[in-house]
């Protein structure tokens, strides 16, 4: 039996779509890692991503209607949709490391504070505009109804996720340089300490020394 038609085209886009998909993310995490200059904080965002698709993927069951081509495009904008407001929340929290001089714990309650309602409302507004779509019983919306849900659901998901387990991730990660620098240096440094963005200021504070000894990077801030 050979499929031809439209379940030949769906058979080669589902054939192709991991291969973008995966294309996607290299190029998005090589961006994160170049961006925080920390490829373990660019790393933290695939958990993120994974679960927000789960949720999306819930969504479907949820609803009764199965995943689609354009169930395959929502999950693209969901990963893009995710990945920014993570990116808003860990730039945040290396900025209160780096520039307020913050512990690594007030660093991450300020982040949760400052950007919850910046992160929220990007969500609702998003939510609240697709689900009537969801909702729609007209014949002619049938084909865009699984890639609203895949979007409403996988932002929805994704922005719990962010708001209320991003901030544990970041603590554990803190913890796992702290474990490995004591393995492999055998001496134990503050959670301050293994933070890229808190090394960074100590480079361009030992380079700014180095070249002018009356340099105060603090004075320079």
């Amino acid at each position: 039996v050979e499929y031809l038609g439209q379940a030949q085209r769906q058979s080669e886009l589902f054939a192709n779509v991991p291969i973008v998909f995966g294309l996607a993310l290299f190029l998005m995490f090589l961006l994160l890692t170049l961006t925080f200059r920390s490829l373990p904080q660019a790393l933290v965002m695939l958990p993120l991503i994974m679960l927000g698709l789960m949720g999306a993927i819930w969504g479907h069951g949820i609803h009764g209607i199965p995943v689609s081509i354009l169930s395959m495009f929502g999950l693209l904008a969901v990963t893009g949709i995710v990945v920014n407001d993570a990116v808003v929340f860990v730039a945040k929290y290396n900025q209160n490391l780096k520039l307020e001089g913050m512990t690594v714990k007030q660093a991450v309650i300020d982040a949760g504070v400052a950007r919850f309602r910046p992160i929220l409302l990007t969500s609702v507004t998003t939510i609240a505009g697709l689900y009537p779509l969801v909702l729609e019983t007209d014949r002619q919306a049938q084909f865009l109804i699984p890639m609203a849900i895949t979007v409403v659901y996988g932002v929805f998901f994704g922005t719990l996720l962010i708001l209320f387990f991003l901030p544990s991730i970041l603590m554990a990660l803190n913890e796992l340089r702290r474990v490995l620098y004591w393995f492999w240096q055998g001496e134990r440094i503050t959670a301050e300490m293994v933070e890229p963005s808190v090394r960074e200021k100590m480079r361009q504070q030992d380079h700014n020394s180095f070249i002018d000894p009356n340099y105060n990077l603090q004075d320079s801030e």
